[in-house]
């Protein structure tokens, strides 16, 4: 188990190593504090775990094979989908098959406010 003294607030890590990052190694870390101590807690009911929206982009083979030069048909860095905690659908545009992929939901209670934590771990530029 890693231990540190992160500073509260919404983080987001991933490789350092390569293109890593592009084929999805990162994530969010939520370093929560009390209410007390939250500047902008009058703001918000509820920071619920399940109210972290990371969106990324997803590339379907790995990075390596959109280097410039590469015989690869489909090269450079735009991605073939967008996620959100992991979760979207694609539709083949050769055979028009969609995924039935279940998206992200986020569950709230009308008349309460909620925190949404939003990362974008976007590779693409």
């Amino acid at each position: 188990r890693y231990q540190w003294k992160g500073n509260a607030g919404t983080h987001f890590w991933h490789a350092h190593t390569g293109l890593q990052k592009l084929d999805g190694i990162y994530g969010s870390i939520i370093v929560r504090q009390p209410p007390s101590k939250d500047p902008n807690s009058h703001l918000y009911d509820y920071d619920l775990t399940t109210h972290v929206v990371l969106m990324s982009d997803w590339l379907h083979e790995d990075a390596t094979e959109r280097f410039p030069g590469r015989l690869a048909v489909n090269t450079g860095q735009d991605p073939e989908n967008v996620l959100i905690n992991g979760k979207g659908q694609f539709r083949d545009p050769n055979t028009g098959f969609m995924t039935n992929t279940p998206l992200e939901v986020f569950t709230v209670t009308f008349g309460r406010k909620y925190r949404f934590r939003l990362i974008n771990a976007f590779a693409s530029v």
